[in-house]
């Protein structure tokens, strides 16, 4: 008995300094966790859909009431410069880019003054890494990135390599569409069931203001569109967290094996299980946004084609061999 009540008494103090602790860690942030943050003010900053360039700074971390609280490292080695094996020419280039990348970021090159605002100039690239051409831009790009292109069977690393850059979605739905017509093999196309969540007392009056035509030619960030065709041996993207323990997260590229009506089966050339057959089966995708006044449902394979892809979504990619296609203004904040 004294046992159990010593034993008693030391578990009610052991619960008091709990107690105390997590009272300590209530005015912390974060609870007392170390919270590492990674990223960089140089890259485009968040987007606001018609918002102001005030909102937009509002809503960037160095904004936050919490941004006192960090404590910034800064990296100042560059990594791709210690790669063994690099010649010296090919060193000194190297380390040429990466300052003259930096002056962008940081604002100290303004060659070509802008009449409009203030803080609006252009940028004059150096004229070794412009792709110099007198036909239609699109297909020099996609020649220059995907020299064999046309070859039927081609290996996973090739694809995994190389990529087209650029800002908006709509440009790399223009140059996604080319390459695949331009690829060998039979086109198959996946159309996805879309429809309005709403209570049973409105879907009549939703369904006779929004059909479903009107909502199948809505595109909206980070869903497939309506329409979906692929190709044998396509490069595709994966656009939702499927199975992040064999590596099917939201960016995993991968190339299409076979198509069926109810699953895709792929095979992985990113992240850790570079090689693996995986199985893609059609989500549903619901959709709030500001301009419907309803909730979507967009029931469609979690897959884009990813010969070409925005620069936000190219963040975290490992590539080798890039064309940037600038059709318009790349600083969208000026």
């Amino acid at each position: 008995m004294n046992n159990r009540c010593c034993f008693k008494a030391l578990d009610r103090s052991m619960r008091d300094v709990l107690s105390g602790c997590d009272n300590c860690s209530r005015d912390l942030s974060f609870g007392g966790k170390t919270v590492l943050l990674g990223g960089d003010f140089r890259q485009i900053l968040p987007v606001i859909p018609g918002g102001t360039k005030e909102e937009i700074i509002n809503v960037s971390l160095s904004s936050s009431a919490l941004w006192p609280k960090f404590t910034v490292l800064t990296l100042t080695e560059n990594m791709r410069l210690s790669t063994h094996g690099l010649a010296a020419e090919e060193r000194t280039k190297i380390s040429e880019f990466a300052r003259w990348i930096l002056s962008i970021g940081n604002g100290d090159i303004s060659d070509l003054p802008f009449s409009g605002e203030l803080d609006d100039s252009f940028i004059s690239i150096p004229s070794y890494l412009l792709l110099h051409t007198s036909c239609d831009p699109i297909p020099a790009i996609v020649s220059a990135i995907y020299p064999s292109i046309y070859e039927p069977q081609m290996d996973p690393c090739y694809f995994r390599e190389r990529a087209i850059l650029t800002p908006k979605n709509t440009t790399v739905a223009e140059i996604n569409d080319f390459v695949l017509a331009m690829t060998p093999g039979n086109k198959h196309i996946y159309l996805s069931i879309d429809s309005i969540s709403t209570s049973s007392r409105e879907t009549d009056i939703a369904n006779s203001l929004y059909p479903t035509e009107y909502i199948n030619q809505l595109e909206f960030n980070g869903v497939p569109s309506h329409t979906l065709a692929l190709k044998i041996g396509t490069p595709v993207m994966l656009l939702r967290n499927i199975n992040p323990s064999i590596s099917l997260c939201n960016g995993t590229r991968l190339i299409v094996t076979q198509l069926s009506a109810r699953v895709i089966e792929a095979q992985i050339i990113t992240g850790s299980n570079i090689g693996n057959r995986v199985f893609i089966p059609r989500i549903i995708f619901p959709i709030n946004e500001g301009r419907c006044p309803f909730t979507i449902k967009r029931r469609q394979f979690p897959l884009r084609l990813c010969y070409a892809m925005t620069i936000n979504k190219s963040k975290g990619q490992s590539l080798k061999t890039v064309g940037v296609f600038l059709k318009e203004q790349v600083f969208t904040h000026g």
